[in-house]
């Protein structure tokens, strides 16, 4: 039977999945920078743009320009992409010198014309931008008391932010690369990796955190939250601007945001842009641990949230070394999770078990506690042991994880 990748099953809405592997003896834990998988997202908004009749216009995912219903010069490939426009806004995270960042990243349609003077050969492309923060400012976009109908703006004090044009057709198929190709090159396809992407982003914050570049780009997030009778929205900008003192207290003052909202905005209601906040706000861990061992258990939860699944093993085991007799079956879930991450099978098998000796004695984590024994029988699959699997797969089925079900319907057949 072809072995087919199976997605764990998470214990906490609050870890991220991502890919690691490598053996994790003497390893220490490092301060390097990796992406997060995405946290959270928009990808339904309405742009709205007061025209010159005085009426508002609107898009989706885009905001058009105020001018778009009267000015039959512009173009309209450039007129379709609006004053601006999105296809996605995604929050990520990072760990920057041990530090908690998020990373808004907005991916948008795009393109250029071959010959610009002529405005012939039109390419449509997409692109996207990104800005890097610290995590405490999403609780400033939108705090637990949300102010309805006043307008705010929160300085984002950008670590660092940059621009990936074209980012599905890159590095091969560049205009730099293009205009000078020979056949071989031309005819390398168009590479489309994520993981491409996110080493560049990486690079910058790197670039930026050993002092190689300077960071002069800033963004103020612009917010108006509206509660109508029992409508609530949220109205929102972003001010792209520079990291100036003296042009920051002209934009925030009074005189001159007061009118912010006036001519255009994106909005969505107000629930999609709390799950795009708070979905992103849940995930950010509070390192000040009372204690060496919840100390470590949360540098290891930070740790596995960015992928480095080696250094949450080693957190998660520092932990349980602080405090052998904690009698927590998270952090053996936990260490199983990592374990299983970083191809460590029969690690992860043990440190289920133990988490399923450690039965809870609280109802209310006896749904996260069974999953143990799904957990289990996946890295029991994995380590080609089906049938150890299948009974795993069957216990937390009949424990009352449904889940288990559809696993044991697509493997267990012949095992039974």
């Amino acid at each position: 039977m072809k072995k087919k990748i199976i997605l764990l099953v998470l214990f906490l809405s609050v870890i991220s999945n991502l890919v690691g592997q490598e053996e994790c003896s003497d390893y220490e834990l490092q301060n390097f920078s990796v992406l997060s998988e995405v946290q959270s997202y928009i990808d339904d908004a309405k742009g709205w743009s007061i025209q010159d009749n005085g009426k508002w216009a609107y898009g989706t995912n885009l905001i058009p320009y105020t001018d778009s219903r009267t000015n039959l010069t512009r173009l309209p490939q450039v007129a379709a992409l609006g004053q601006d426009n999105f296809i996605i806004l995604e929050l990520r995270k990072v760990m920057i010198e041990e530090k908690q960042y998020n990373v808004l990243i907005k991916k948008y349609r795009d393109g250029e014309y071959e010959f610009p003077f002529l405005a012939s050969g039109w390419e449509s492309y997409n692109s996207l931008e990104f800005w890097v923060f610290k995590s405490e400012k999403l609780i400033e976009i939108l705090p637990d008391e949300v102010p309805f109908n006043v307008m705010y703006l929160v300085d984002l004090e950008i670590f660092c932010y940059g621009e990936i044009k074209n980012y599905d057709r890159i590095p091969y198929t560049s205009s730099r690369f293009k205009n000078n190709a020979t056949g071989v090159i031309e005819s390398v396809p168009a590479i489309k990796s994520r993981g491409y992407v996110d080493d560049l982003i990486v690079r910058k914050i790197e670039q930026v955190k050993t002092g190689k570049i300077i960071n002069d780009g800033n963004m103020i997030f612009a917010v108006f939250p509206i509660k109508v009778d029992d409508q609530e929205a949220v109205h929102f900008k972003f001010v792209k601007t520079y990291r100036n003192e003296t042009l920051l207290k002209m934009q925030t003052s009074p005189d001159n945001w007061t009118h912010l909202f006036d001519y255009e905005f994106y909005e969505v209601t107000y629930s999609v842009f709390e799950d795009f906040i708070k979905g992103s706000r849940q995930y950010y861990v509070d390192t000040e641990a009372e204690t060496e061992y919840l100390s470590y258990y949360n540098w290891g939860m930070l740790r596995y949230q960015i992928g480095d699944y080696l250094g949450a093993i080693e957190a998660f085991t520092n932990a349980i070394k602080a405090d052998p007799n904690a009698a927590d079956y998270l952090i053996y879930s936990h260490r199983g999770l990592s374990n299983n991450k970083a191809g460590k099978y029969a690690d992860a098998a043990r440190d289920f078990t133990k988490a399923i000796e450690l039965q809870p004695n609280n109802i209310t984590q006896y749904s996260d506690w069974v999953k143990s024994y799904y957990n289990r029988g996946v890295a029991n699959y994995n380590r080609n042991e089906m049938q150890q699997a299948c009974r795993d797969w069957h216990q937390a089925y009949d424990l009352g994880f449904g889940t288990a079900g559809d696993q044991l319907k697509k493997y267990c057949d012949k095992y039974e």
